[in-house]
């Protein structure tokens, strides 16, 4: 496993995603969930995600509007696999100025660029960063500006193997 230098993310640093989209199982997940929330103790054993899909054959509903709060979910999981925080161990603690400029669809083809704004050391053993994000997507043949937020992240140092 790499051991990563946390002092490589300093403000102005870029964190990139390749293309991804929020699948329909996402999705399902979130209905669920919310449901489950509503309902604690109600027959929970009778659900599992992805049991109102009808699996993992079913096609992806291109159409079907994506709830912002599902999509701000699958792009932090998508940053959360670029390779500078990759292995960290990573607690979304905020998520603020949701701004929705536009339709973002399931099954959609996007992207995610996030812009260090901030970074803190002053607890030891973990850093904070304030992160500014834009999600895209192609319109028009043009990459477009759909969603947009910032986020605050604590990043806990992972145990030096080599000082054990």
């Amino acid at each position: 496993m790499t051991v990563h230098d946390l002092r490589s993310l300093g403000v102005g640093k870029t964190l990139t995603t390749g293309e991804f989209m929020v699948r329909p199982a996402d999705l399902t997940a979130h209905v669920e969930s919310s449901f489950l929330g509503q309902v604690v103790g109600t027959c929970e054993e009778c659900l599992s995600t992805g049991s109102f899909t009808g699996g993992a054959v079913s096609p992806l509903p291109w159409g079907r509007v994506c709830p912002t709060s599902v999509a701000v979910d699958r792009v932090l999981a998508a940053l959360a696999h670029n390779e500078a925080l990759c292995g960290i161990p990573v607690a979304v603690r905020s998520v603020g100025r949701v701004r929705s400029l536009g339709v973002l669809l399931v099954g959609e083809p996007i992207t995610a660029a996030a812009e260090l704004r901030f970074r803190s050391d002053r607890n030891p053993g973990s850093t904070h960063l304030t992160l500014e994000v834009e999600v895209h997507h192609w319109h028009a043949g043009h990459r477009a500006l759909v969603l947009g937020f910032e986020v605050g992240l604590e990043l806990h140092a992972a145990a030096d193997p080599a000082a054990a």
